[in-house]
């Protein structure tokens, strides 16, 4: 018997810190359940590099094969379960060059109910906190404004006090794809492009979705060929984006101590109008204590994976809770939910449950260090940036170190240029500092991470 398979949904792992922005250093792993329900729906799944594909088989009308002609089977059935998936590291250097705070207990939850779809990315992180005046901001804070969408990242320690501060490059650095390692290139008719190229065009870019030779610049309007990124704003995971993890039971932290602890552990209600936790998935509890205390312990162990809202008197905590859940390695869970309305840009099927083939897509953005330099001896005098970026050093004792945080990249900076004493000695391009050798370096009440390199001179 032949079977025949349709692309179903793809997950899509991006970092900006290599020049093509594929992550090859994540695994997405079906849990036990996805894999159950693979096994029952007739799909399969595989990932190549940074992209995890699934595919279900068809019937003759080319929609899942559990329909059978004008009788649609899928939702009816299947429209209250959730794929779900592992984020995994194969590498922990993944950790070093991207901006991300892992807090413990906690993991990344990533789903396609982020109602985050932006320039043709359907996002599964949350969309990125506004920008706010009178806030104190960390390096490495990731911030939106509000008016344009473009995103920055703190470059200091400092309390945001006007709007404009955004445009200061020692207090911010805008984000986003004309902002990655390799400039984007204006659109070159007669070029032979690839998946993935990045092309600018009347302000606008564009990304090739297959390989093509471009004719001219009414080919962009092609769907077939390009995708259009607007002006190149992207999403990234946060803390927002971290949930609380237990893998068993979980202790409520309350403000005040209590006697008694009414419990309340809620599902979630799969309305396509009114998504939320509000389902009860297990009778209501109260607890009593001789003593006033501060923390409730809430088992969960009768529950099946995935993520539930506990209430503990007025006090409620989404949690994710997983006793499957690998040590160590998960980085985060992702969440495929089937519930969604065809008009819904993240649904999976249409209304008349045809395929819609969604890309998912999560954005690692990549870490920006300190620079530093430590010379040798007192010949060499200063560093320059010849470059567009125009980064400077100051020199302190035997070190070089750049005034703003530098993202790390896969790409190397070639504008450095080492000058010393004699007129006549010059080094150029500067080594760049790695990623697997860091330090700190406090500033301005700050412990910043510093990329270190001892010069030879």
């Amino acid at each position: 018997m032949v079977r025949n398979y349709h692309r179903f949904f793809s997950l899509n792992l991006y970092h900006e810190y290599y020049l093509n922005r594929k992550c090859p250093h994540l695994d997405i792993i079906p849990t036990p359940d996805c894999q159950m329900l693979f096994r029952r729906l007739n799909m399969h799944g595989r990932q190549i590099e940074n992209q995890y594909v699934a595919l279900i088989g068809t019937n003759e009308a080319q929609d899942p094969f559990i329909n059978f002609g004008q009788i649609k089977f899928y939702r009816a059935d299947y429209g209250q379960s959730i794929f779900r998936f592992y984020v995994s590291l194969k590498d922990p250097v993944f950790l070093n060059y991207t901006n991300l705070q892992p807090t413990p207990r906690k993991i990344f939850y990533f789903s396609n109910r982020a109602a985050n779809f932006q320039n043709n990315y359907l996002n599964l992180t949350v969309p990125l906190e506004e920008y706010t005046t009178n806030k104190l901001y960390q390096p490495g804070k990731l911030v939106r404004d509000g008016k344009t969408g473009q995103v920055y990242e703190a470059n200091s320690k400092h309390l945001s006090k006007k709007k404009t501060d955004l445009n200061d490059l020692a207090l911010w650095a805008p984000k986003g794809l004309p902002y990655l390692g390799t400039p984007v290139a204006p659109l070159q008719t007669g070029k032979n492009y690839q998946p993935g190229d990045l092309v600018t065009h009347e302000d606008q870019i564009w990304e090739a979705v297959r390989q093509h030779i471009c004719s001219n610049g009414a080919q962009l309007k092609d769907a077939n060929f390009w995708l259009n990124r607007g002006t190149g704003q992207l999403q990234y995971p946060t803390g927002n984006d971290q949930i609380d993890f237990s893998n068993g039971n979980y202790l409520v932290t309350l403000p005040e101590p209590v006697n008694q602890a009414e419990i309340s552990i809620l599902g979630f209600n799969y309305h396509p109008e009114n998504p939320a936790y509000d389902v009860p998935v297990s009778l209501p509890q109260t607890q009593h204590f001789s003593q006033p205390v501060s923390q409730v312990n809430v088992q969960l162990n009768q529950l099946p994976a995935g993520k539930y809202q506990i209430v503990v008197n007025k006090e409620t905590v989404p949690v994710y809770y997983d006793p499957n859940l690998p040590n160590g390695k998960v980085l985060g869970v992702i969440e495929i939910f089937n519930f969604l309305p065809g008009d819904n840009p993240y649904a999976l099927l249409t209304d008349e449950e045809k395929f819609k083939i969604p890309a998912y897509s999560i954005f690692f953005p990549t870490r920006r260090v300190l620079w530093k330099y430590i010379r040798k001896d007192d010949r060499a005098q200063t560093i320059t940036d010849t470059g567009h970026n125009q980064y400077q050093f100051d020199l302190t004792g035997d070190a070089f170190i750049s005034t703003v945080p530098i993202p790390l990249s896969e790409g190397v900076i070639k504008t450095l240029k080492l000058e010393f004493n004699t007129s006549d000695f010059k080094l150029a391009p500067l080594p760049n500092p790695s990623g697997q050798r860091f330090s700190k370096c406090h500033r301005d009440d700050y412990d910043y991470i510093c990329s270190e390199m001892y010069l030879n001179y």
